[in-house]
């Protein structure tokens, strides 16, 4: 039978009881327009066209297998595994805009040692499993000179070793635990310890609360960030009611949010992605919790905000950027990925934003060290930095930054230095 698939699209125009048309934004860019008429037997009939870009049409026939790849002669190609469907699909068009908007810069500068640059984007469904056939196909890809990850640590931990066999660049760019690596991995993403270390201490003493609960999906990543905020919580005296995780794809969470309901928690740090994250927060201010109990989400950003509207009240997390930041250099960077996607663009979330500045660091390493192959990749990253919309204190470093989650985006509240 046909099984549900789960994408993103926000509403473009409306025609009161006749139609209403969307941009659809994953699991494929394009549009859709659904037009409603009377039934002559009753009811009303709906009648949907869907338009899907010709380039999601290539990169969709490619993860099929239905055809190959359409390459430009002379350039370079740079691969994006991200996560276009499935649980975390709700971050993949902002991540691919915000790829697509620095390859565009930098061919606009004379591209990379004189050569275009082609973007590759493969879809890793947020399945470790698809994601491995994803890399393998990139990784077949001519001319490739790297691959940036936007991914789940499930995904990473299955394709990270194809790029060590393949002797390529991968730069891992979310949010993930901080493990040793193969110099040809790097890892740029925010660690547990730098987003829980001055945040969970701040909010306790706002609450004046000493309980905790610790929840998320059942992997990896979630579970590094409760390690690590048991540790914190231990330190500073705290106590834990509970610690729970749910599988990717969790749909109901009745039994989670009573348990936190009878422990009379003060506090829940909950590690859930994508879909799971929105539904698990809607679920959490639905039951009214959300007035007695302070949440600190690790993965929440101005787009996922978007989709929790007034659930995401008051809900803090650390990262290294969010749209509020105060800056002109992320003012400019606001207004020419608004011109160059639309009014109608998803907002950028840190994850987003933070493939944007690596695949301008992976340009610029090639600059320096003159060559695209993995060593000159390396190298270059050595000695390169890149001046992006990211705060940056007096000594050139990034700093993380508290936010706090409101009806219409994330409000930063203040810096927060790196402890790694």
């Amino acid at each position: 039978g046909l099984t549900g698939m789960e994408g993103t699209a926000r509403i473009l125009a409306t025609t009161p009881f006749r139609r209403i048309d969307l941009v659809h934004e994953s699991p494929w860019s394009g549009h859709v327009s659904c037009r409603f008429r009377p039934d002559p037997d009753g009811g009303t009939r709906v009648a949907v066209r869907v338009r899907i870009a010709d380039h999601e049409i290539e990169r969709l026939g490619v993860e099929l297998g239905l055809v190959s790849p359409t390459r430009v002669d002379g350039s370079i190609a740079l691969g994006l595994l991200t996560s276009m469907s499935g649980t975390a699909g709700i971050l993949g068009r902002t991540t691919v805009n915000c790829a697509e908007l620095a390859v565009e810069e930098i061919s606009g500068d004379g591209g990379v040692l004189g050569r275009p640059v082609q973007l590759i984007v493969a879809d890793d469904a947020t399945d470790a499993v698809v994601g491995r056939m994803a890399m393998c196909r990139l990784l077949a890809t001519p001319h490739l000179s790297a691959v940036l990850g936007m991914h789940s640590s499930d995904t990473f931990a299955a394709v990270a070793p194809l790029a060590v066999s393949a002797a390529t660049s991968y730069l891992y760019t979310p949010t993930s635990e901080t493990r040793s690596n193969h110099p040809l991995v790097v890892r740029f993403g925010e660690t547990p310890i730098d987003q829980l270390h001055r945040a969970l201490p701040r909010l306790a003493e706002e609450t004046g609360g000493r309980r905790w609960i610790f929840t998320g999906n059942d992997y990896s990543w979630p579970r590094a960030i409760g390690g690590t905020a048991r540790a914190i919580v231990r330190q500073m005296g705290g106590t834990l009611a509970g610690e729970g995780y749910l599988p990717v794809g969790a749909r109901r969470f009745d039994e989670l949010i009573e348990s936190i309901h009878r422990s009379g928690t003060d506090h829940v740090v909950a590690s859930f992605i994508g879909h799971d994250q929105v539904r698990f927060e809607r679920a959490f201010g639905s039951s009214g919790l959300r007035s007695t109990t302070r949440t600190f989400a690790p993965l929440l950003d101005d787009a996922v905000v978007e989709h929790l509207g007034a659930d995401a009240a008051g809900i803090w997390n650390v990262l290294g950027y969010f749209e509020g930041l105060d800056s002109e250099t992320n003012r400019s960077f606001l207004a020419r990925y608004r011109q160059r996607f639309g009014v109608c663009a998803p907002p950028v979330s840190a994850a987003a934003e933070g493939v944007y500045e690596v695949v301008h660091r992976w340009a610029m390493a090639c600059q320096r060290s003159r060559g695209v192959e993995a060593t000159a990749v390396l190298d270059g990253l050595r000695r390169t930095r890149f001046d992006g919309p990211r705060l940056r204190r007096g000594t050139g470093e990034p700093t993380l930054l508290l936010g706090e989650a409101q009806a219409g985006g994330v409000r930063v509240l203040e810096d927060v230095p790196i402890a790694s």
